[in-house]
């Protein structure tokens, strides 16, 4: 059986306000979380699919990302949420594909998205 020599690590957070500066610190501070939680370096990133729900509307989390100092070679690509009735407000989800396979990964919900996949919290 062939193994895998990619894998992704997903993550989300949930933004007080839209605007830019919320908007800018909740994605650089998802995406360090990311990276710490799963002891990974920035070059381990292969690229990074960003969505967020359409009530954030003042700055795109990627411009936030660049400005933040992180992912100036890793190919970004942005993304509206699809809108679904009763959905989590002000949410920024990440998907990191990993240019390596690993087994050991760590989701990260911060900041209100825990109640997005209450089945990977820690109990």
């Amino acid at each position: 059986m062939h193994k895998p020599t990619i894998c992704a690590i997903r993550g989300a957070i949930c933004v007080a306000k839209d605007e830019p500066l919320y908007i800018e610190a909740a994605a650089c501070r998802l995406y360090k979380a990311i990276l710490e939680q799963n002891n990974l370096d920035e070059e381990n990133v292969a690229s990074l699919l960003i969505t967020q729900t359409s009530d954030l509307k003042s700055r795109n989390p990627a411009t936030g990302l660049r400005k933040g100092g992180y992912c100036s070679t890793t190919p970004l690509f942005c993304m509206q949420e699809l809108e679904i009735e009763g959905m989590l407000e002000r949410v920024i989800r990440m998907l990191l594909i990993l240019n390596f396979h690993t087994d050991k990964t760590k989701a990260v919900f911060m900041d209100g998205a825990e109640r997005l996949r209450p089945d990977l919290q820690k109990q």
